[in-house]
């Protein structure tokens, strides 16, 4: 009883906190903007819709070179062209006003919608106030939600590391990428199962003259950074002779391929993550075919089964079951892994988010490429975890899950001991 009430507790908390949030999030006004368009960026023609908030702690605001707001096309001759100032100074946004305070020479005037100023004269939402030829246009602080984000967006901090204006930019950029980084662990990840299975039995052969080569592989890959693999693969493979005897037998090598990258770059990150990621795979492989008991492997022989065929249908099955948990982990770390492509010029996630975050100053983007991966990583977190669980109690190692209150699991694994609970019957 007492577990239900703090829950119940807990809960008309939890919505009042949610309600008292929203609450304040629609009825927020964000501060005032001014707008205008800049020269077009770096990849494209069109005119770059600058937005500047004007920060709720600012009272005097300068536009002009080496000002507050540098519009790029304004033709001025001095430093400053125009300045606007809260009136009264450090009011609130809801109290105060800006007015044009003061105006400099330039080949073009100050103006107002269109006219001379008065001396003095308040903006109005949606004024249009020219200086150096440019347009900007005042608007007041927006309401709700998008309010909301103009707060945070004339944070220093907030700004800089999760603008939304930034992320929106930056989103389509990376999801034309995302395929990319997807396509290279899958393909990779399928070639290192049948490689890294290869070297575990090569591991556990009777013969040196297979232990040895594996062995020294198996302990260089993971001996090894994986950065520095690329590095290798990447820049010394073609200089190879086999390689070069290669492109020439196949010119169509160095053409565009999937998603416009070349299949040269699609080949070697095939190459470098299959063969870094095979290395981990034998372990795992060998790790879970000794942890089979050698009786099975005895007993289908005394069936007449040859070694092959026992493996093939004995070992390896349960082999796979048990290794499964710990081979999806190792699919998150390869995924991880793709972004140290980014070195080389291959324009996955990570690479496309620094082009971002070169052309806006802002480290947005990074954020945004972060996510790209938990979206794929966290689900499959989860799903090891539960299979992790599930194989632990098939197998007897399992433990009471507490879900619930404190007294509701001890009532549960004492029902348990007394025998009164139904035994865990998953896998078996």
């Amino acid at each position: 009883m007492k577990s239900k009430i703090r829950n119940a507790a807990w809960y008309t908390a939890l919505t009042l906190v949610t309600v008292v949030i929203l609450a304040l999030l629609l009825t927020m006004v964000g501060p005032a903007r001014l707008l205008y368009e800049d020269p077009p960026r770096r990849g494209s023609t069109d005119p770059a819709q600058i937005i500047r908030l004007i920060s709720p702690t600012k009272d005097v605001l300068t536009i002009g070179r080496r000002a507050d707001v540098v519009p790029q096309n304004a033709v001025l001759e001095d430093n400053l062209a125009a300045t606007i100032t809260r009136t009264p100074a450090g009011a609130g946004m809801h109290k105060s006003t800006w007015v044009l305070t003061s105006e400099e020479t330039s080949p073009t005037p100050v103006l107002l919608n269109g006219s001379a100023p008065a001396d003095g004269a308040a903006l109005k939402d949606q004024d249009v106030l020219t200086v150096g030829g440019v347009e900007l246009t005042f608007t007041a602080g927006r309401r709700g939600l998008l309010g909301a984000l103009d707060w945070w967006e004339s944070g220093k901090v907030s700004h800089l590391f999760a603008s939304p204006q930034v992320i929106s930019e930056a989103f389509p950029v990376l999801l034309a990428a995302y395929p990319i980084s997807l396509v290279a662990v899958f393909v990779s990840f399928l070639l290192a199962i049948p490689g890294g299975l290869a070297l575990a039995f090569m591991k556990m052969a009777k013969s040196r003259w297979f232990r040895f080569p594996a062995t020294a592989y198996v302990d260089f890959v993971r001996g090894t950074p994986i950065f520095l693999q690329i590095l290798l693969v990447f820049f010394g493979l073609p200089l190879m002779p086999p390689w070069q005897l290669l492109v020439q037998t196949f010119p169509s090598i160095n053409d565009a391929g999937l998603f416009g990258v070349s299949n040269s770059m699609w080949l070697r990150a095939f190459v470098v993550l299959a063969f870094n990621s095979a290395a981990y795979m034998a372990e795992i492989f060998r790790a879970g075919i000794q942890s089979i008991s050698k009786g099975q492997m005895e007993a289908a022989r005394s069936l007449g089964m040859s070694t092959a065929a026992a493996m093939a249908y004995i070992i390896i099955p349960q082999t796979v079951r048990r290794i499964l948990p710990t081979m999806m982990s190792e699919f998150i770390l390869l995924f991880k892994d793709t972004s140290l492509f980014a070195a080389v010029g291959l324009m996955e996630i990570v690479m496309r988010a620094r082009e971002v975050a070169s052309t806006t100053l802002n480290v947005s983007a990074y954020l945004l490429a972060a996510v790209f991966y938990l979206v794929i990583t966290v689900p499959l977190g989860r799903i090891v975890q539960q299979m992790e669980n599930h194989l632990a109690a098939s197998e007897g190692g399992g433990s009471a899950t507490f879900e619930k209150s404190t007294e509701d699991n001890i009532h549960k694994v004492t029902k348990m001991k007394q025998g009164l609970a139904e035994p865990t019957t998953d896998g078996m």
